[in-house]
């Protein structure tokens, strides 16, 4: 017996002239498969993500700077507070009081009080001089941490 030899047809031609059937190539890149509006999610979603990266780097960034300088500016400053006020004028009166006796006056706020101080020193030994003098009119003053 003589055997033939049969082959498998194809289902779908792949002759480009047939016209029925046009694979595709597998290797299309990726961007050419996504639609438009998939493309604009996909680069809006990058630009979140790229924007909050940034973001954490930047506040990382700042706290090394602020405990940089906070550990560079580690000596301390002492003054001689004189008196701590809740008006305002009050506190600005005696700072002027202050200030033609001769003295540097310094205020900042502290909650609702408003702390008068008088001076800037290096260490505690050098402001105690001035606190003797001030304790004369001033009978609570005491040397504080800047």
């Amino acid at each position: 017996m003589a055997q033939k030899d049969y082959t498998q047809g194809e289902l779908f031609a792949q002759s480009e002239d047939s016209g029925l059937y046009k694979p595709q190539s597998s290797r299309n890149p990726f961007f050419l498969r996504i639609r438009n509006y998939e493309k604009a999610m996909l680069l809006v979603m990058g630009i979140v993500i790229l924007s909050i990266i940034t973001f954490s780097l930047g506040v990382e960034k700042g706290k090394r700077s602020a405990l940089a300088e906070i550990n560079s500016s580690s000596q301390d400053f002492y003054t001689i507070q004189v008196a701590a006020f809740k008006n305002r004028k009050l506190a600005l009166r005696q700072a002027q009081i202050l200030q033609k006796s001769g003295y540097t006056p310094l205020g900042f706020a502290k909650g609702s009080y408003i702390i008068l101080c008088v001076g800037k020193f290096s260490n505690q030994e050098s402001a105690q001089p001035l606190l003797n003098e001030l304790q004369r009119t001033y009978a609570k003053c005491r040397i504080r941490r800047l």
